[in-house]
């Protein structure tokens, strides 16, 4: 069953929560009257530890703009960490509990041709604000899941925090255990790529960051037929983890 979510107050809520956390909180771009909300805290010049977070980009996975909202509230994001944050990212297709944008476009294959109002503010957004991140993490939700998985994109010789960030889940959700996740090989919850793969429809957020910073990139996901409680709190978790484990 679909959750109808209030995305003007999710809006104005992740606002406050943002600001009350020490953030720059400011739109950088607008699709239908809602802002597109980016959110930026510096932390120690010396720590060289940068992180990316978004979730919302599919309209049809509440939990992840929810985990985000409750991460800010409660300040648990370590301070001599540098934080991009994009809490919303379309704010249309949440409205209305749909995958795509009011246009029809799956947002998570944009990054190709940047069609949509929402990718290529977010693009300019990217280019203008990041100089370079360790860790981008993309929160996601999956209807056809029977438990918590990942995507590693690790090309680069970085430490995996895969485990941890499973393991972190785990007290929440179950992990998927099919040896073959959307068409992808998985291993006990981790699909982890040898080579950067080709999406024919269009260029993943992941593999957009991937490409431009060589960073650690995550893509989590929670199986939606499970509570929305469980699912948020697995997000929380598992976003705490990635970022701890460094």
């Amino acid at each position: 069953m679909s959750i109808q979510i209030n995305v003007d107050q999710l809006i104005s809520e992740l606002e406050v929560a943002g600001t009350r956390a020490g953030f720059s909180v400011a739109a950088y771009g607008e699709v239908a009257g809602y802002p597109l909300l980016g959110m930026i805290r510096y932390g120690d010049a010396d720590s060289g530890k940068a992180t990316y977070l978004s979730a919302g980009i599919h309209g049809d996975e509440p939990a992840a703009p929810l985990a985000l909202l409750e991460l800010l509230r409660s300040d648990n994001l370590p301070s001599p960490h540098t934080f991009y944050i994009c809490p919303v990212m379309n704010p249309n297709g949440l409205a209305a509990a749909r995958r795509e944008n009011a246009d029809g476009i799956d947002l998570n294959r944009d990054y190709t041709d940047f069609h949509s109002p929402e990718i290529a503010a977010h693009q300019d957004w990217v280019l203008s604000k990041i100089q370079s991140v360790q860790l981008a993490l993309h929160l996601h939700e999956d209807w056809e899941a029977q438990g918590f998985y990942l995507y590693e994109l690790n090309f680069n010789g970085h430490d995996s925090r895969a485990q941890a960030i499973l393991d972190a889940a785990s007290t929440h959700l179950p992990i998927e255990q099919s040896a073959l996740i959307d068409g992808h090989e998985a291993n006990e919850g981790i699909i982890r790529p040898k080579e950067p793969p080709v999406v024919a429809e269009g260029l993943p957020e992941a593999l957009f960051f991937e490409q431009r910073y060589a960073c650690l990139d995550y893509t989590v996901e929670t199986p939606s037929g499970f509570e929305l409680e469980a699912r948020v709190a697995a997000l929380k978790a598992a976003t705490l983890a990635a970022i701890c484990a460094s």
